[in-house]
């Protein structure tokens, strides 16, 4: 999905009165910059408004998370809030922002979390068969082990799997082999932290592990 693309639904929904949409000047002058396809206009409103930036990400990111969101505005907000960390990254050097933007749009995406149960060390994550309610996912998608287990991925489904951590706001890195129909593959956890994880084949196919002490 491109920038002008999002920055059109964004017009849109402002231009209707959408209740849940509450753009600062900053925010509905930027995205009409998006909108104009105007890079120089966007640069400047960042340079002048760097030490707002913080706030202005922090508050689209609090609105992509609330639950009086409307699904349909959500990832126009993480976009634009990207967008924003993103430029941040460039003048200051902070990745902090744009770390945090990219891990909550990941989030929003998961199921609450599950502390699971290991056998003999082993916890197993299913990649069950499509049906018509389910597709391409990773069952549970969000679990919390503890350090030095190990995670097995099942593939109980019809077709391949690849999936690999994104090392930009993962603790750390593991990439799957290719996990064909009936196939698994095991990864034992030694760092603490939050790993993020998509299928490489399908982008929407997404997961999380949080490893505690």
């Amino acid at each position: 999905m491109n920038k002008r693309f999002l920055a059109a639904i964004f017009l849109a929904l402002f231009a209707s009165g959408s209740a849940t949409l509450e753009a600062s000047e900053f925010t509905d002058k930027y995205i009409e910059a998006l909108d104009e396809n105007d890079f120089v206009k966007q640069t400047t409103l960042i340079e002048q408004n760097k030490d707002k930036l913080p706030a202005e990400i922090k508050g689209l990111v609090d609105e992509a998370i609330s639950p009086n969101t409307p699904k349909e505005e959500k990832t126009g907000k993480f976009h634009i809030a990207e967008l924003l960390a993103r430029a941040y990254k460039d003048i200051s050097g902070d990745v902090t922002l744009i770390k945090e933007v990219k891990k909550k749009a990941f989030d929003a995406q998961l199921s609450a979390p599950v502390k699971s149960t290991a056998v003999n060390g082993v916890h197993t994550i299913e990649m069950p068969k499509a049906t018509a309610a389910v597709k391409n996912v990773f069952m549970p998608d969000n679990i919390v082990i503890r350090k030095g287990e190990t995670i097995r991925w099942v593939n109980t489904d019809a077709i391949t799997h690849i999936f690999s951590a994104m090392q930009i706001i993962s603790t750390g890195g593991f990439s799957s082999k290719s996990v064909e129909a009936g196939g698994n593959f095991e990864f034992k956890f030694d760092k603490p932290g939050e790993y993020f994880y998509l299928c490489f084949i399908h982008h929407a196919m997404v997961g999380k592990v949080t490893v505690e002490e």
